[in-house]
């Protein structure tokens, strides 16, 4: 993977955690909140970090906003303060904006200023959860998948172990694609229908909410 520069805006929980794990994963990371002392706690653990105001475009100007690879607004209470932010960056010749959103409402004002990307970390968390906590089976993670979809990632039930994919019939079944199937430290990335499952085969499956929660049921 290629290294990004990256600009991550606002040092809260989810900025700082966010901008750290990137630094950790090899990309040149900038961080910037109004915050002196989370400022100087992430410091040196980034390329860069500064105490500035980004709505304030003459102090955004010094960063040379058109050089980053990625911008990231990582902060999402205040809606003023993410649009005034991420006009600012447009006007700045930014490549590319990802912004947080913490309502419906508030990602179509970003979408319609020009943010590229927006996440809601908490509403993708408790869509997640819900998948988890609902399901019979031994559900280890779930993916949201635009259109209704889901990826997720369960322990093979026990009424399949012994039988390959062909016997199972899964997809005629169940709606559900098994997109890998990990075997101890095996990994089996799309497996054909000679797969057989055994005791502790974690897979990944594919499929349609609703035909994953009827699977679940």
């Amino acid at each position: 993977m290629a290294s990004l520069s990256i600009l991550v805006i606002g040092l809260g929980y989810f900025g700082e955690s966010l901008a750290l794990e990137l630094a950790h994963l090899g990309h040149e990371v900038v961080g910037v909140d109004t915050n002196a002392d989370i400022v100087q706690r992430t410091a040196p653990h980034l390329n860069g970090a500064m105490e500035l105001d980004a709505t304030n475009i003459e102090a955004l100007t010094s960063l040379e906003i058109a050089s980053f690879d990625v911008c990231i607004v990582g902060r999402g209470s205040d809606l003023e303060e993410s649009v005034l932010t991420t006009l600012n960056l447009k006007e700045l010749g930014a490549r590319y904006i990802i912004c947080k959103a913490l309502s419906d409402q508030q990602k179509k004002i970003l979408e319609r200023i020009g943010a590229d990307q927006i996440v809601q970390p908490e509403r993708d968390m408790g869509k997640r959860l819900a998948h988890m906590v609902s399901t019979t089976t031994e559900m280890l993670d779930y993916m949201d998948v635009p259109g209704n979809f889901g990826i997720e990632e369960i322990t093979a039930p026990r009424g399949w172990l012994g039988h390959t994919l062909e016997e199972l019939q899964l997809p005629n079944r169940h709606g559900l694609q098994v997109l890998l199937v990990k075997s101890g430290e095996k990994i089996t990335t799309a497996p054909g229908p000679a797969t057989k499952l055994r005791e502790g085969d974690i897979l990944v499956v594919f499929g349609h909410d609703r035909k994953l929660a009827q699977f679940k049921r």
